[in-house]
This record gives C-alpha cells, sequence and structure tokens, in this order.
C-alpha cells in the first residue's frame, strides 16, 4: 500500500472513530486521547531520530512564563549581540560574580588539599564538586544565557583564585616576584580550558533548568488528560 493509501485509510479510520464516540457522547475522552496522543508524538520526536548529540541532548523550549530578557534593552547597532550579553551580565551579577567567588575558594581548597593532611583526599572531592557544582548553577540561574555566565562565572573564579594563591604564597620562603604566581596561574588555568569548561557546564545548567520546567509541564499535561477520562 503507498504512503497516500496509507494516509487516507489511518483518516477514514480516524473519521469513524470520532463519530463512534460522538454518537455515545464521549466526546470528553476523545479530547483526553487526543492529548495523550500529542504528548506521546512529542515524546517520541524529542527522544528518537537525530544526532548523537541530539539524542543525548534533546531540544529543549525556552523557560514558560519568564518575562523577556531584553524587554528593556534598546540598543540596536551592530554589536547587539556582544552589548546585550554586557547588558544581561550588568543586570545580572549574582550568577557570575558569586558563582566565580564559590568557584576560586573550591580551587584554592583543591590547590591546598594536601595541607588538610589525612582527610586531604575527601576535601579534594568536595572542592571538585562544588567547583563543577559552581559552574553549572551559573548557567541555572543565568538563563537568559548560561553559557555565557557560565563562561564569566570561570573567569572570574580564575582571576580571584590566581589573586588568592599569589597573596599565600607572597611571604612564604619562596621569593616569587611581584606578579609571577598570579600571571602564571592564569596561564595554567587558561591553558587547562577552564573559560571553555566554564561555558559548557553553564550551557548544560540552563539546558537542565529548562528540561526540568518541560518536564513538569508535560507531568501537568498527562495528570489534567487522566482527570478528565475519570
Amino acid at each position: 500500500m503507498s504512503n497516500r493509501g496509507r494516509r487516507s485509510a489511518e483518516e477514514r479510520a480516524e473519521a469513524r472513530r470520532r463519530a463512534r464516540y460522538a454518537a455515545q457522547g464521549r466526546d470528553d475522552e476523545l479530547d483526553a486521547n487526543d492529548d495523550d496522543d500529542e504528548v506521546a508524538a512529542t515524546g517520541a520526536a524529542q527522544s528518537g531520530g537525530g544526532s548523537f548529540l541530539t539524542r543525548l541532548f534533546p531540544p529543549a523550549p525556552p523557560l514558560p512564563g519568564m518575562r523577556d530578557p531584553f524587554a528593556e534593552f534598546r540598543y540596536d547597532g551592530p554589536f547587539r549581540g556582544p552589548v546585550g550579553g554586557l547588558y544581561l551580565l550588568a543586570r545580572n551579577p549574582v550568577p557570575w560574580l558569586g558563582l566565580g567567588a564559590i568557584w576560586s575558594a573550591a580551587r584554592l581548597m583543591l590547590e591546598f588539599a594536601a595541607a588538610f593532611g589525612g582527610i586531604g583526599s575527601v576535601v579534594a572531592i568536595v572542592a571538585s564538586l562544588a567547583a563543577f557544582g559552581g559552574l553549572i548553577a551559573a548557567g541555572w540561574i543565568g538563563w537568559q544565557r548560561p553559557w555565557l555566565f557560565g563562561l564569566m562565572a570561570s573567569i572570574v573564579g580564575i582571576l580571584m583564585f590566581s589573586g588568592l594563591t599569589e597573596a599565600i604564597l607572597a611571604g612564604t620562603e619562596f621569593e616569587f616576584r611581584s606578579g609571577q604566581v598570579f600571571l602564571s596561574s592564569i596561564v595554567q588555568e587558561v591553558a587547562g580550558f577552564q573559560p571553555l569548561f566554564g561555558a559548557l557546564a553553564g550551557w548544560y545548567g540552563g539546558y537542565l533548568r529548562r528540561r526540568m520546567a518541560q518536564n513538569v509541564a508535560t507531568s501537568r499535561t498527562s495528570r489534567a488528560a487522566g482527570a478528565r477520562r475519570r
């Protein structure tokens, strides 16, 4: 049977089903079934097909009920993208300044974990989780452009961590010239692709928030459809 013939048969079967439900006074049940079919089709479209990355990270819609972050943004020049990013950062400093500070503290604990003696390994694990979670949280809170907030949190964290390391080692037996530790620490973190890692972690934080909001909305739709059937 051709695709056209198959579609015609399915359409006739659907028409007969609707006529039968209408004759029996079961319009509400028909609507509920339609809702279930729509939810199932949406889930199948998100979970099937596409590339490996698409299957690993199915597309997630924008957060529902959130105000447009650029509602009061008036710049319309040639550099709207970069200027818009600076606008978001200026209006929402907590995700990148606060969580950048958390990252720097966790990175400092990781750097000097050996000084904690027998619990040094535990301190290192906790510090690694805190640093990783801080960058994800930056994207979660900075949902307007999560990768940018993750990137800036990592940059702020690197600067703070390098400055604190310089201050700690300034009075030790190691006679570093002023600023040498600060600069070498920055170079080391950048060479380790920490800013790129921050951008990816921030993007994942924003993606995770959108996916969770979508799952909640889908669950509510399913419960409403079940309630109508009852």
